[in-house]
């Protein structure tokens, strides 16, 4: 349900009206502003006040509101146009709010220089007009009720209140002082009514809470069981007639042959029978307990030729990829897959390793390098390093907190032209991937891109690692 949270006015500038029903499942808002002062102010929103009540905007149902919105306030527009033209106000419109809740569900429709908004507690969305330039705009183009001499343009808005979210309709003058000065939103709504004493206020804030009252559920009356039992007898009787005599003792008693024909085993002879019909549903189960996920497959997901000779595994970041080539050192970015910086060394290159958000280069005359994920270098030392051999081929494994989608560990077994997923645990070869040419290096595993990246030939390859579970 929708519950009226909080509002303002200041008669005769401005008023705010409501009906809501016990139970909290419909209602109606109406909230009216103007920037002048004057006598002529009371009669219009009594006309207005006057106009809602004798309407159908109690009884209307959710599927015509949007329909019957439209159609009301263009007759309003003609009816109130009639009345400002005799009028001294210098501003010939009104600024209007007027919303209809079904449970959770607000329909509504705004004039002029009133503004809504959304709030969850952690985001706040303005939905209708836009007020950031309203003072800006003709008093035409302001939408005023009231104003145009022909038939108005009524946008029916449709907006869904949940649990603990606050809808706030607004005048013009506070919006700005109030959206654009007030970040906690948890507080927003006692914000708001700090601006009490200010110049011509106006707001309504509705809160979205569970239902207080649930609805009772009707019972059904004799007459309608006694309905339903004759249908259900009827469309009995008729398909007894349409399967034909007796069908349903025909029916009984294949069942029960059935049931004869097989055979009852005798007690001694249960556990014998359970052993034998269980043993491949056994297995099954086993498998499907005991394997790292349901479905495990490697795929390329793209391949890139080198202009050089890669001399070092690569490594990565979270959106870039280190390759090192002889003395140089050249860095590409994962989506689009083209160089982003490229650094040159007066020494051969016998290492990289990326940790703690920095690149580490070593260097074969003992001297290293720590850079940026853009390039920039941080820093420079002596540090004696251990070459790292391209055509080395190890064996890794790849758990849990690598990827939450497995159950249990796999391990990735490289190989000359072939990479393997394999299950230690059972000794099972879950997939495989063959390349034409030879394997040099392998990647540890990309958890965040959930791929490897290998160096076949002259080639960079991107193996994604499908996992379904």
């Amino acid at each position: 349900m929708i519950a009226l949270q909080s509002s303002h006015h200041d008669p005769p500038y401005s008023f705010v009206e409501s009906s809501i029903a016990q139970d909290g499942r419909f209602g109606w808002f109406l909230a009216m502003w103007h920037p002048e002062k004057s006598l002529q102010l009371e009669e219009l929103g009594a006309e207005l006040k006057l106009s809602i009540r004798n309407s159908d905007a109690n009884t209307i149902s959710r599927m015509e509101v949007e329909k019957w919105l439209q159609s009301f306030f263009v007759e309003l527009n003609w009816k109130l146009y009639a009345h400002l033209r005799k009028t001294d106000l210098q501003e010939k419109g009104l600024s209007v709010f007027f919303g209809i809740v079904y449970e959770h569900e607000l329909f509504f429709v705004q004039f002029g220089r009133i503004f809504c908004a959304l709030s969850d507690g952690k985001k706040l969305r303005f939905v209708g007009s836009k007020y950031r330039d309203y003072q800006m705009q003709t008093l035409k183009k302001l939408n005023l009720l009231g104003y145009a001499d022909e038939d108005i343009k009524v946008p029916v808005h449709r907006m869904f209140i949940g649990e603990n979210h606050r809808f706030i309709a607004i005048s013009g003058n506070l919006c700005g002082r109030v959206f654009e000065t007030q970040s906690d939103l948890a507080t927003l709504d006692h914000y708001i009514e700090s601006f009490a004493q200010s110049d011509n206020p106006l707001w309504l804030i509705l809160d979205g809470k569970t239902h207080l009252i649930k609805p009772r559920r009707k019972k059904l009356s004799r007459l309608w069981i006694s309905f339903i039992v004759i249908i259900v007898l009827t469309l009995l009787a008729t398909a007894y007639m349409l399967f034909g005599n007796r069908f349903l003792d025909r029916a009984l008693h294949r069942t029960r042959m059935n049931v004869q024909n097989n055979s009852v085993l005798r007690l001694e002879q249960i556990p014998d029978n359970l052993s034998v019909e269980t043993k491949n549903f056994l297995k099954y189960l086993d498998r499907i307990v005991n394997l790292p996920a349901r479905n495990i497959e490697l795929d390329i997901l793209w391949s890139a030729t080198l202009p050089y000779q890669v001399t070092s595994p690569p490594v990565f970041s979270l959106n870039t990829i280190y390759l090192a080539a002889d003395h140089n050192l050249i860095a590409f970015d994962k989506k689009s897959r083209e160089l982003i910086w490229k650094k040159s060394f007066s020494a051969q290159i016998n290492s990289i390793f990326y940790a703690d958000n920095v690149l580490l280069v070593c260097l074969e005359d003992d001297s290293s390098f720590g850079f940026k994920d853009n390039g920039t270098q941080l820093w420079e030392a002596e540090l004696t390093s251990i070459h790292t051999n391209l055509g080395s081929l190890e064996p890794r494994q790849v758990v849990q907190a690598d990827d939450p989608r497995l159950d249990r560990a796999i391990t990735v077994v490289p190989s000359a032209k072939l990479i393997s997923i394999f299950d230690a645990f059972r000794g099972e070869n879950l997939s495989t991937i063959t390349f034409k040419q030879e394997l040099h290096s392998l990647s540890a595993y990309d958890n965040y891109g959930t791929c490897f990246y290998a160096i076949v030939d002259d080639g960079l390859i991107c193996i994604q690692l499908k996992i379904v579970n």
